[in-house]
């Protein structure tokens, strides 16, 4: 039983669906299947997803890497490319699929199984895309609660810390408003049959598990700069109450001096 290869490689946000199926059209037959386009080659079997992801089957790493530099033009949206590798055989002896150490055997060789998976395969290579965003949120924001438990304040211009804050409202509204990422694709309301290939394959990539404590990382990064937030809010109210303070005192001394000393 020969074993194969597939990758999965998160190119960007999404692909540009204008662009797209000319491009694939120049490499094979393709086939649009709800959210997901099917292009048979004559080396392999290709799923480009609408978000940015590009499944491989049986193509070698070279062979992948090249289709994925023609269909660059496609790619939309600033996201670092991620790629995952498994490996398949098909095993006509099995009755269901069976993953073992992130090798696949497959009951059948049917395209549609395939894309079970890759469904699965997708929404992994994406989740990791961003898992590496909030490791760069976490790395730009390491620095901080160490000098704040070191020197108990931190200087940090209120524009920095907008922008480190707008950083992470958006890495929370990819992952939690994606909606590709989160819900089982409609591709399954019309392929029930097809459910446990899906279950099986998330399952084995613990989509559910890193999504839990992706949003955790969020959440704490997001509770530190509530706190530098709420810290500068302090500073910006106690600096306008001292103004306020100073400009009552020097009215009471105006009054002072012209009413009552008659020097003005």
């Amino acid at each position: 039983m020969s074993h194969s290869a597939c990758f999965s490689y998160c190119l960007g946000d999404r692909f540009d669906l204008d662009i797209l199926p000319p491009l694939l059209a120049a490499e094979g037959h393709v086939l649009r299947i709800k959210d997901a386009l099917q292009v048979q080659l004559a080396s392999g079997l290709v799923f480009a997803f609408d978000y940015g992801v590009l499944v491989c089957w049986g193509l070698d790493r070279d062979a992948s890497q090249a289709l994925c530099q023609r269909l660059q033009k496609a790619v939309q949206g600033p996201i670092k490319a991620t790629v995952d590798e498994i490996s398949f055989a098909t095993n006509s002896q099995l009755d269901r699929l069976h993953i073992q150490h992130d090798h696949f055997q497959f009951p059948t060789d049917a395209p549609l199984a395939k894309l079970a998976v890759s469904h699965a395969l997708a929404q992994s290579v994406k989740l990791e895309a961003f898992e590496e965003q909030v490791v760069a949120n976490i790395r730009d924001t390491s620095a901080i609660p160490e000098t704040l438990a070191a020197k108990g304040k931190i200087r940090l211009p209120r524009r920095r810390l907008a922008i480190l804050r707008g950083r992470l409202y958006l890495a929370k509204s990819r992952v939690n408003l994606h909606f590709d990422l989160l819900d089982k694709p409609d591709f399954f309301w019309d392929h029930t049959e097809l459910d446990p290939y899906y279950d099986l394959s998330r399952a084995n990539q613990e989509l559910d598990s890193r999504l839990t404590i992706l949003n955790k990382r969020l959440e704490v990064i997001g509770e530190l700069l509530e706190i530098l937030a709420d810290e500068e809010h302090h500073k910006h109210s106690s600096f306008l109450e001292w103004i306020i303070i100073w400009l009552i005192s020097i009215e009471i001394l105006i009054f002072i001096f012209h009413d009552y000393l008659g020097w003005f």
